[in-house]
């Protein structure tokens, strides 16, 4: 056995594994290491990269290198700005491994923890851009054609915070395609269900065939925590499978009142128990949160904005205004209770909706009709409905001064720039910008919002009158006994 064998998979800091240098361990997944890696040549390059590294107890089984190394093949296929790049697969001594981007930045379910410890929740348009981008690498990864030009048609069966990165840069990118497999109707070997189980769609959950709209589930589930603040699909993994299978999720009014409309129709949609009323491609999801980030006014368009963004809830000013209260909130949404189960969590400093509270119609009327809804280019502007506002990120309105390169204000609005981390010294951040669109231009999205208020307003407020059968019938009775009654007035 080699030298780097007998080391332990943890304790290879300064060991060279081909052309690389492994620097130190980051973490420990369930068959391979990962760590920080360097790459130096000639003229002073020098890379840092991430090597993923088979863990030695497995070398010998040839069903799980296979199963390495095919991470590798469909991940080198992929060439996409929200999907990590793949260097390099090689084997050293005995050991396997994979080459690929190193991200400098947090996990998602840090970036949405550490928001929740901070300021309580991601605004709404951050957490709908970062969800809008990993629905557009899933749409590269389905319809991209591979080299004979067929759609490549990948399932990544495994979407989940801890999967996505967000970097220092702004940039996100959807990372781990360990158990990622292509084809149009994939199916578990030996009943195995791989996958977080909270993340997992129904179809997955029981063991049924997959394809792209599996990931299109697990995306929305994502997506209705990071922007109401509460985990979805709660319990153990027996429950939680239970739940996804079997339960509808509250929508997003029910927890909070202020949700806004659009957006909890596209989460409603991404979250039907079955694939053919979802999303049919993750390029419609993705451009259905296109259009609620611009019909709302939100101004979460670049990377330099999220990587400003994520720069001021990690300052100092920040990490001073961490509570207890926020510690615990965000453990909550991270973790669950202390059990694991976070069965009684409570909705992160949001009013509890009851069934015919605030906004109820409105999520009535979505759920009966998002399923059945397309997106349409050729739009009817019959409405002046507009589309509810989102919360926007500090000094992300329409009136934030653009950014240079660095993602700085310019200089001649850096004094009145309300998003810096100065702000946050009177508090956490400054409370969100409130706009309305005006005039309000008709989308496919705000069509359908308009359609479901026009709805829920009808169900509210418009007394239901009797039906015209009834009505007619009535009056041919009252008619008719009037009759007899003259009739025997008159001595029949």
């Amino acid at each position: 056995m080699s030298a780097a064998r007998m080391a332990g998979a943890k304790n290879l800091k300064g060991t060279q594994l081909g052309r690389y240098t492994v620097v130190e361990h980051l973490a420990t997944g369930g068959m391979a290491e990962i760590f920080l890696a360097s790459h130096e040549a000639a003229g002073g390059f020098r890379k840092e990269l991430v090597l993923k590294i088979l863990q030695p107890r497995w070398a010998e089984h040839q069903a799980v290198v296979d199963m390495f190394l095919g991470e590798a093949r469909i991940a080198a296929m992929l060439n996409h700005p929200n999907i990590v790049d793949i260097y390099d697969v090689a084997s050293e001594e005995g050991m396997h491994f994979i080459a690929m981007e190193y991200i400098r930045g947090k996990t998602l379910t840090e970036f949405a923890r550490r928001a929740i410890e901070v300021s309580q929740l991601l605004y709404l348009d951050i957490g709908a851009h970062i969800v809008a981008e990993v629905a557009s690498a899933l749409a590269y990864m389905n319809e991209a054609p591979d080299e004979n030009g067929r759609p490549m048609q990948v399932v990544h069966r495994d979407v989940s915070p801890t999967n996505v990165i967000i970097g220092t840069s702004g940039q996100v990118k959807l990372i781990d395609f360990g158990i990622a497999r292509q084809g149009t109707a994939i199916k578990d070997e030996a009943g195995i269900r791989p996958g977080k189980a909270s993340y997992m769609s129904p179809e997955q959950a029981q063991g049924a065939a997959l394809d792209g709209r599996s990931d299109i589930f697990s995306l929305g589930t994502i997506l209705y925590e990071i922007t109401v603040g509460r985990r979805l699909w709660r319990g153990s993994k027996e429950n939680a499978t239970r739940r996804i299978v079997e339960e509808k999720p509250a929508p997003p009014t029910y927890v909070r009142h202020d949700y806004p409309g659009g957006l909890e129709m596209i989460v409603m949609r991404a979250l039907e128990k079955k694939p053919e009323d979802r999303y049919q491609s993750a390029r419609e999801f993705a451009e259905d949160l296109q259009y609620f980030l611009q019909d709302s006014g939100a101004r979460m368009r670049s990377h330099h904005q999220l990587a400003r963004y994520l720069r001021e809830i990690y300052s100092p000013e920040a990490e001073a205004q961490i509570t207890e209260d926020g510690l615990r909130q965000a453990r909550l949404f991270a973790e669950g209770d202390e059990d694991g189960r976070q069965e009684d969590a409570e909705p992160l400093d949001f009013d509890q909706a009851t069934a015919d509270g605030p906004g109820a119609a409105l999520a009535r009327a979505l759920r009966a009709t998002g399923s059945a809804l397309k997106v349409d280019a050729r739009v009817p502007a019959d409405s002046d409905d507009q589309l509810p506002v989102a919360k926007q990120s500090p000094g992300l309105d329409s009136a934030a001064p653009a950014a240079d390169d660095k993602g700085q204000p310019a200089a001649s609005n850096a004094a009145a720039t309300p998003d810096s981390p100065a702000e946050l010294r009177s508090g956490v951040a400054a409370p969100p910008a409130v706009q309305s669109v005006s005039p309000p231009r008709q989308t496919p999205l705000m069509e359908r919002v308009a359609r479901a208020k026009r709805a829920a307003v009808t169900e509210d407020k418009v007394p239901r009158s009797p039906p015209v059968g009834a009505i007619l019938f009535v009056i041919a009775f009252l008619a008719a006994a009037a009759a007899g009654l003259v009739w025997l007035l008159r001595g029949g």
